[in-house]
């Protein structure tokens, strides 16, 4: 599941301090924020919406890598080791973020230490995430890796409150999860008709919703059962 975002695991001084070095920028859906092949000039702390991270191969093929949202740091790999990007981020809604060029983010780094062990960590927490995902291609089920997915990107989403209180819309298309669950887009339809047997979600034009959380999270908490059914969103289950 994801961890909790880089500005909450920075104190709020340290924070503050990093936010003070840059500049408030907007952008709208569809926006580029940083391209990949760019030479690493700035950083990005999201404050609100959400921006896919997508790459593209030898052929010219993107593939969506990550979904990520408010408090997240991006662009710190190639401020850190001069390399250019090794990713695009495109907004997926409106977002804002503060901005922080290269120099100032590098002289802050040495100013604060705590906010530099926040960046190796993160950086060493997404090679572990690669690697962990590369492995579950050989470990784990199609329907595994979905369901995994699923779960991830309901706590990037679930701050949006559709379908409901006790549900999450993810406002993703069934190819995106494909791609995100390394999977074809033939698995991955059939594995989100398991799970739409199974009331555990319901499927729309560019859409996911996932009806309750908690019928959802007995399914994604490692418990691989076949028989795990959900309440639809009606509450008849444990967190009801």
């Amino acid at each position: 599941m994801v961890g909790k975002v880089f500005a909450v695991r920075v104190r709020s001084a340290d924070l503050q301090a990093l936010v003070e070095c840059g500049r408030t920028v907007r952008y709208a859906a569809g926006d580029h924020l940083l391209r990949q092949g760019d030479p690493g000039d700035c950083v990005l702390l999201v404050g609100t919406g959400r921006v896919k991270v997508v790459a593209r191969d030898g052929a010219g093929h993107e593939r969506l890598l990550g979904i990520r949202g408010s408090g997240e740091l991006l662009g710190e790999m190639s401020c850190v080791d001069d390399g250019p990007r090794s990713a695009s981020v495109v907004a997926h809604d409106p977002v804002s973020a503060v901005k922080i060029a290269k120099a100032r983010f590098m002289g802050i780094l040495g100013e604060r230490p705590a906010i530099a062990r926040e960046v190796v960590r993160q950086v060493s927490q997404r090679l572990r995430d690669a690697e962990r995902k590369q492995a579950e291609l050989t470990s784990d089920s199609v329907d595994t890796r979905v369901a995994r997915v699923l779960a991830e990107l309901a706590e990037v989403f679930a701050e949006d409150g559709p379908p409901g209180p006790r549900g999450v819309c993810v406002p993703l298309g069934q190819e995106e999860l494909a791609q995100l669950a390394a999977a074809s887009h033939v698995s991955t339809q059939r594995a989100l008709r398991g799970l739409r047997a199974r009331k555990l979600v319901s499927t729309g034009y560019g859409r996911v919703d996932i009806p309750c959380l908690g019928c959802f999270a007995a399914l994604s908490g490692l418990n691989r059962s076949k028989d795990v059914r959900g309440c639809g969103g009606r509450g008849a289950c444990a967190e009801g």
